[in-house]
C-alpha cells in the first residue's frame, strides 16, 4: 500500500493570508497600546487589503525576510513572526539605552512605557539572518546569542521557542487568524472585534477538481493524509467548509496542535515542528501511540511506499529524513523561483509539479 501525505499551505491553500497575519501580529506587538505602544503608527483591529499589504511589505521587506526563512527550512508562521519581532525588540531595547537589569521583558506594556520615542528598524532582521548560516535547528540558539548583546539581560530563556513571549505572539496570531469570537475562552487578553481570516482562504486549485483527485487516490487504494504547520482548528475548518475533510481519516491528520502536545510529553526535549518529520511520521503511523517514540526520533520504520507532497525546503528535509519520495508543488511563496533550490538539493525536475492536481499522475 502507498501513502500520500500532503502539506496544506502552498499545496492546497494559499499561504498569503498566513503571511499577512504574521505581519499583522508583529505590527500589533509593536503598536498596540496593550503592548509596546510605539507611536509611529496607529493600531487597529481591522485593515483594508491595501493597508495589510503595506504593513507586510514594511515588516518583511517586500517578502525578502519570508523568503529567507523558507530557504533555511523555517516553516512555522508562529516562529517567523516571533523571530522577526524579537530581533526588532532587542534592537529597540539597545537603541533606547534603558537599564533592563530588573525589567521583565515579557511585560511589553511596562517596557513600552520606558522606551521613549524609538523607532523599529525592520532591516535589523535581515542583518540578523545575514549574520550566520542559520538552519531551523540553530536559529533559536542564534537568537538567544543575539539577545546577549543586551546589557544586563536577566533570562536567556526570554528569547527561546515556547517562551512566554513566544506564546504571546502565537496568541496574537491566532486571534487575527481565527477571529476574536473563537478566542474568547483564552486566558490571554483579546481585542474582541477581530473578524478573522478563516473564511477568506484561497484554494490553489478548483475545489471540485481537488475533490475528484482525492477520490481518485482513494479509489486506487492509496492512503492519504495531512501534515501541516497549521493548528488543528485552522486546518479542519476550511477543509470541512469546502467539503474535503470527509476524504481524510482523523488519525491521518497531524497539525501543529499535535506537535505541541508531543513536545509537552515528559522526556521530549526537542522541537518537533518541520523540518523535523514528526508530523509526517505521526500521520504515517496513524497516530498510534506504540510508534510515538519512533516519530519523535524521526524514524521511519514503515514498509509502506510513502510520498511527501510539499512546497517548501522544510517539507523536502522531512522527506529526506524519512527516506521517502518528495513531490514539490510550485505554488508556494516564491513559485517557480524555488526550482533551482530544490534541484540543488537533489530533487528531480520531474518531481516538481505546477500544482497539487498533478500529484495524481505521479503516485501509484
Amino acid at each position: 500500500m502507498s501513502v500520500v501525505i500532503f502539506d496544506v499551505d502552498g499545496v492546497f491553500l494559499s499561504e498569503e493570508r498566513c503571511f499577512d497575519v504574521s505581519a499583522l501580529s508583529v505590527h500589533e506587538l509593536l503598536f498596540n497600546p496593550r503592548y509596546l505602544n510605539l507611536t509611529q503608527e496607529k493600531f487597529k483591529t481591522s485593515y483594508t487589503d491595501e493597508e495589510i499589504a503595506e504593513i507586510r511589505s514594511k515588516i518583511f521587506l517586500d517578502d525578502e525576510i519570508l523568503s529567507r526563512y523558507k530557504e533555511l527550512g523555517l516553516n512555522s508562521n508562529w516562529d517567523m513572526l516571533y523571530i522577526t519581532f524579537s530581533v526588532i525588540y532587542i534592537n529597540l531595547l539597545k537603541d533606547s539605552g534603558i537599564n533592563i537589569s530588573n525589567v521583565d521583558l515579557n511585560d511589553l506594556y511596562s517596557v513600552g512605557e520606558m522606551l521613549g520615542d524609538v523607532e523599529p528598524d525592520y532591516g535589523k532582521v535581515l542583518e540578523f539572518l545575514d549574520g550566520d548560516e542559520y538552519t531551523k535547528e540553530t536559529i533559536y540558539e542564534g537568537l538567544v546569542n543575539y539577545a546577549t548583546s543586551l546589557k544586563f539581560l536577566n533570562e536567556k530563556d526570554d528569547f527561546r521557542t515556547n517562551s512566554t513571549l513566544w506564546l504571546l505572539g502565537q496568541h496574537v496570531y491566532q486571534e487575527w487568524y481565527l477571529g476574536s469570537e473563537r478566542m474568547k475562552d483564552s486566558e490571554l487578553p483579546i481585542e474582541g472585534d477581530k473578524e478573522g481570516f478563516l473564511h477568506q482562504e484561497e484554494w490553489l486549485a478548483p475545489v471540485d477538481e481537488l475533490e475528484a483527485m482525492l477520490q481518485n487516490l482513494l479509489d486506487q487504494d492509496l492512503t492519504i493524509g495531512i501534515a501541516t504547520g497549521r493548528s488543528r482548528e485552522e486546518t479542519l475548518i476550511p477543509f470541512e467548509a469546502a467539503g474535503l475533510l470527509k476524504y481524510f481519516n482523523d488519525e491521518r491528520i497531524s497539525t501543529a496542535s499535535e506537535v505541541k502536545e508531543a513536545e509537552a510529553v515528559e522526556g521530549v526535549e526537542r522541537q518537533l515542528s518541520k523540518p523535523h518529520p514528526y508530523s509526517y511520521l505521526w500521520t504515517l503511523y496513524a497516530q498510534d501511540e506504540n510508534h510515538f517514540e519512533e516519530a519523535v526520533k524521526g524514524e521511519n520504520n514503515s514498509d509502506e511506499k510513502v510520498y511527501v507532497v510539499g512546497d517548501s525546503v522544510a517539507d523536502f528535509f522531512c522527506a529526506e529524513k524519512m527516506e521517502v519520495e518528495f513531490i514539490g508543488t510550485l505554488t508556494g511563496l516564491t513559485g517557480d523561483d524555488i526550482i533551482p533550490t530544490f534541484t540543488g538539493l537533489g530533487v528531480e525536475r520531474d518531481n516538481l509539479v505546477p500544482d497539487v492536481l498533478a500529484v495524481e499522475e505521479m503516485v501509484k
